[in-house]
């Protein structure tokens, strides 16, 4: 027996927490796109940096939401 008592689940709370992981999704992609421009810039590669940059960053923000999300479901059980 489980004798600890729920937690209430509020819907507000998980649509905020879904909804703060796009803005990290955005601000993951933005940083890689001025990263790869500035790289770009200063070694004349354009525009190799810019998409390895945005390709890295596209692949660390998939995988920042996945954990995140996990996480959060995880918790739900």
């Amino acid at each position: 027996m489980n004798d600890e008592p729920t937690k209430p689940k509020n819907p507000w709370v998980k649509a905020g927490i879904f909804g703060a992981l796009g803005f990290e999704f955005i601000g993951f992609t933005l940083v890689g796109v001025m990263l790869g421009n500035w790289i770009d810039g200063k070694y004349d590669s354009e525009p190799v940096g810019l998409l390895v940059c945005l390709l890295v960053a596209m692949m660390a923000a998939g995988l920042h939401v996945f954990t995140i999300t996990k996480r959060f479901l995880a918790d739900e059980d």
